[in-house]
C-alpha cells in the first residue's frame, strides 16, 4: 500500500517533465512528499485532491521563482496553503 501512495504523491509532477530537470524533479517530489505528510497527519477536515493540487502547484511556483531547497519548499508551501484553500 505504501508503494501506491508514493506514487499518488509523486503524481503531481509528472506533468512538468519538460519544465524542470530530473533532479529538480526529485527535490520537488520529496518537498510535496514531506509537505502532505504534515498536511495528513494534522488531523484536519479537507478534501484530499484539491488540497494536493494546491500544494503541488505552490511547490512548482516557488521552484519556478528559483527555490530548490526541499526543507524551504516545503515551508514555503505549508504556510501559503491556508490561503490557497480559502474561497471568497
Amino acid at each position: 500500500m505504501i508503494g501506491c501512495a508514493e506514487r499518488q504523491a509523486r503524481m503531481p509532477f509528472s506533468a512538468y517533465r519538460d519544465n524542470f530537470d530530473a533532479e529538480t524533479l526529485t527535490i520537488l517530489e520529496a518537498a510535496f512528499n514531506e509537505a502532505w505528510e504534515v498536511v495528513t497527519a494534522s488531523g484536519g477536515d479537507f478534501d484530499q485532491e484539491p488540497t494536493r493540487n494546491a500544494l503541488a502547484e505552490l511547490i512548482i511556483s516557488f521552484a519556478a521563482e528559483g527555490e530548490t531547497n526541499p526543507k524551504r519548499l516545503k515551508e514555503l508551501a505549508l504556510a501559503a496553503l491556508p490561503r490557497t484553500l480559502v474561497t471568497p
